[in-house]
């Protein structure tokens, strides 16, 4: 039998025959920008636009992606969108003239591979906090995007990018959360099931991996070839048979950071990208598809989940409950530097990590509210930036 399908939502994207899908990119950066090139390379008609606060970035970014897509004999304008989500009155006006169907967000204070420049040894040192401590620079802008896209209106699907496994559950709390987020768990799929499609003899699109797994156990896995210590499940099935017995857990993860090693940082974006689209995509057409989904609607963790016409569901294997799916995840989230995030958002970080944190950066926030976010940001943001000026 065939995984069931659990926990429907309703997070289906509005279908009126006479335009097309309308999709709105939140932020500039780099992975924003390969997100929006690759949704002018399919033929299914959308309309595109890209929201930033500095007009000259938005209204440059918007003409190079709209202008590639023309250099490819694709008609794919972009219109640009000024705005700072600091404003979300603002924002919410701006939201709700563009009517979106899909809102895509890449927003984030500081990107997850910024602290990668700092010396290797320094690296080290403040990588061993995990990423946790750092969910302040992720979670201010989902937090404003998510009052203005409330306060406008729309029954647009929100699809986020910035840490999802943590952002999400926190705004969860306060009937913020996203849909849907990115990237994560995900990104470790296409080598594990390459890899588990090269041992059973058979190409990798035979092959269906489901993964329960926090950012921790992801990000570990490609560098470490292990879990370290954290809780996760993964199951492997071809066509309705499960073939996980026929394959060494141990000897996939360990392919990750072998044969399959990938490039990582800012480069590394290209993959995160192609989570991203594995998801918008099905979101625009209509097509059923299984991906990998941390946040899926507040949930800690990643999951894999079923998109459809209908929306999303949880696409857990048989003997696994969303409850025990969603305590693995937990176990996760302790290993990455967050002790609990409570059914209100209220967020209390590990003690190892916060120790390190204190010793390198002199950066301390044992607890942290959605009150709070923005001054945390803001600190951890002044704290890193003399840590680089050393």
């Amino acid at each position: 039998m065939s995984p069931p399908r659990t926990a429907g939502s309703d997070d289906h994207v509005r279908r009126d025959l006479d335009r097309p899908v309308r999709i709105l990119v939140v932020g500039c950066g780099d992975l924003s920008l390969r997100v929006l090139h690759g949704l002018t390379t399919t033929p299914h008609p959308r309309h595109l636009a890209l929201l930033g606060r500095d007009g000259e970035a938005v209204i440059r970014a918007a003409n190079t992606v709209a202008l590639a897509a023309t250099q490819l004999g694709r008609d794919c304008p972009v219109e640009p969108l000024v705005q700072d989500l600091a404003d979300v009155s603002g924002t919410a006006e701006t939201i709700a003239r563009f009517d979106p169907d899909i809102i895509f967000s890449a927003a984030s204070r500081q990107s997850w591979y910024v602290i990668s420049d700092l010396p290797a040894v320094r690296f080290a040192r403040i990588g061993a906090a995990h990423f946790g401590p750092w969910l302040p620079m992720h979670l201010d802008p989902v937090f404003k995007l998510m009052k203005a896209v409330r306060a406008s209106g729309t029954s647009a699907v929100v699809v986020n990018a910035a840490y999802p496994d943590a952002v999400h559950p926190v705004l969860a709390g306060a009937g913020l959360s996203p849909a849907l987020g990115i990237g994560n768990v995900a990104n470790s799929v296409p080598a594990l099931r390459t890899s588990a499609a090269a041992f059973l003899g058979c190409g990798p699109a035979d092959v269906q991996p489901r993964f329960v797994a926090h950012h921790f156990v992801s990000h570990r896995i490609s560098r470490t070839g292990n879990s370290g210590g954290a809780a996760y499940d993964l199951t492997f099935w071809r066509g309705d048979e499960e073939v996980t017995d026929h394959l060494s857990v141990d000897g996939l993860f360990h392919s990750l950071r072998s044969q399959y090693r990938r490039t990582g940082g800012r480069q590394g974006q290209l993959l995160t990208s192609a989570s991203a689209l594995s998801v918008l995509e099905p979101l625009v057409t209509g097509v059923e598809a299984t991906v990998h989904v941390p946040g899926w609607h507040g949930l800690p963790g990643g999951y894999p989940v079923r998109i459809t016409r209908e929306g999303s569901s949880l696409d857990l294997p048989p003997r696994l409950g969303q409850r025990e799916a969603e305590e693995i995840n937990r176990d996760g989230q302790r290993h990455d530097g967050i002790a609990r995030i409570t059914a209100d958002g209220l967020v209390e970080f590990t003690d190892e990590s916060m120790e390190i944190m204190q010793e390198e950066l002199g950066y301390t926030c044992k607890q942290l509210t959605l009150t709070d976010v923005e001054e945390a940001a803001t600190e951890l943001a002044a704290r890193y930036a003399l840590c680089g000026k050393r």
